[in-house]
């Protein structure tokens, strides 16, 4: 039954467990989703599980997102930098 709810995505009790970290340059204006910040968001930190399907996405400052990154290699999660492929929509 277990295996049956864990192949259909209804775990419940079990936090999701990033499998990857893609870092996008931000196309607009946000605020950075830190608490208590108020500079500008420049870059999407986007979340994905191990099957590469997204989780979140979140806009963070150069300095929250430099913070964060660390942790995040640290931990062991893959990281991965689309700012130099991003073409934009033009």
């Amino acid at each position: 039954m277990e295996a049956a709810r864990r192949a259909t995505g209804q775990v419940t009790g079990q936090s999701e467990i990033p499998g990857s970290l893609t870092i996008i340059s931000l196309g607009y204006r946000a605020r950075c989703t830190r608490d208590g910040c108020a500079d500008l968001g420049r870059l999407i930190l986007r979340y994905a599980d191990a099957g590469g399907r997204p989780m979140s996405n979140s806009a963070f400052c150069h300095a929250h997102a430099r913070v964060r990154l660390a942790r995040e290699r640290a931990a062991g999660v893959k990281v991965y930098d689309d700012r130099l492929t991003s073409k934009g929509p033009f």
